[in-house]
């Protein structure tokens, strides 16, 4: 057992001679430390679905330093180490960063200080999109450069300023490509939230992750707040009384959005494909609701000429046929439906380009289905 003295330890000897009558013990002096520098790392584990720690926030580095002596007085501390909170945040743990000498024992002495890391991730698209590259939707895209210019210039908007929009429409439509579309330009961070994610396994754990995610992304201001599947806790009160495991998160939805309101350099976009579901309440604290339709014959040709510009192989195929033959496909058919697998076999057949006969194969097999109905 080890024995904690101001600057020195005691370490029982080895078994062997713990077994004599005598026990024998010798002692190691370890210096003070005179400085710690330590990093959040936030918990060893979290359950499936809970959303990451969003770090530690300081309101006094004193405090801080009189509160981590206080639990670690007397710890050997060396650079790697990792320490665990034991009171506020049980099992939250701190790396040591630096320690002055190499290796040495924390004492009423030790001048500690953090060095925090926010382990929130947001969403990071290997490819910048542009609005320019979103397909048709001219009204969407007109309100998406009036939020354009509030992320960059919030001040001149002030009380009018865009602070939440809804977006709703068939899978595959564009709506989180928009999304992205507009961080990018803004130079803005994106939040990207399933808002299944959100619901939780025990009772509190919706409003919590739902809080964590709107307070990290005003921490980051100039933001987007992007809640996809937002039918999944935005539901209607006769629903909210079938699952009532959703009540607390719409509850904690409303009042952040309600929050967002008074917030600069903030915006929240929602994206659902069965706005009949959606609570009135919810849909009310958006500004605008716009659909997302499927292409036209003319987009459609649009979306194939974009992304075939960026196939390895040449197609034979003429695309304005390809475009007469996709009624009903949102950008996304076209895209994984038709063009990637059509290079994917090309690729199998080893040919070196994707002839029409791969195309047409592929059309023969699609039927285009129209969307699901949902009625309340």
């Amino acid at each position: 057992m080890t024995k904690r003295k101001d600057s020195s330890i005691e370490i029982q000897t080895s078994p062997k001679e713990s077994s004599k009558k005598s026990t024998k013990k010798r002692s190691i002096e370890v210096p003070s430390a005179k400085s710690v520098v330590l990093r959040d790392m936030g918990y060893p584990f979290r359950i499936k679905g809970d959303p990451r720690s969003a770090g530690l926030e300081i309101d006094s580095e004193e405090l801080f330093a009189d509160y981590a002596r206080e639990q670690w007085m007397g710890t050997i501390v060396r650079q790697g180490l990792y320490l665990f909170d034991r009171y506020i945040m049980p099992d939250y743990a701190f790396q040591v960063l630096e320690v002055e000498p190499k290796e040495s024992i924390i004492s009423k002495d030790t001048k500690i200080h953090l060095e925090s890391q926010s382990t929130v991730t947001e969403s990071v698209s290997t490819r910048l999109i542009t609005l320019d590259e979103v397909v048709g939707h001219d009204p969407i895209k007109r309100k998406c450069k009036l939020i354009l210019e509030y992320l960059q210039n919030p001040s001149i908007f002030g009380e009018w300023a865009p602070r939440a929009v809804l977006f709703y429409g068939p899978p595959g439509t564009g709506k989180t490509m928009t999304a992205q579309a507009v961080a990018n330009q803004a130079n803005a961070k994106i939040f990207f939230a399933k808002a299944s994610d959100l619901i939780g396994v025990h009772v509190g754990d919706g409003g919590r992750r739902i809080s964590t995610l709107f307070d990290e992304a005003r921490k980051n201001a100039p933001s987007i707040i992007f809640i996809d599947e937002l039918d999944a806790i935005g539901l209607t009160r006769s629903f909210q009384s079938i699952r009532g495991d959703v009540s607390e998160v719409v509850t904690a939805l409303l009042g952040e959005l309600d929050h967002t309101a008074g917030t600069a350099g903030v915006v929240v976009i929602g994206a659902t494909n069965a706005l009949p579901l959606i609570d009135p309440a919810i849909k009310n604290r958006f500004d605008t609701v716009f659909e997302f339709a499927l292409p036209s014959t003319e987009e459609r040709l649009s979306i194939l000429q974009n992304y075939s510009k960026r196939l390895p192989l040449e197609m034979e195929i003429d695309l304005q046929e390809v475009a007469k033959m996709t009624e009903g496909l949102s950008g996304r058919d076209l895209r994984d439906r038709i063009l990637k697998e059509s290079l994917h076999i090309a690729i199998s057949d080893e040919s070196s380009i994707i002839t029409s006969e791969i195309v047409r194969g592929i059309l023969d097999k699609i039927k285009p289905k129209s969307g699901p109905n949902y009625t309340i």
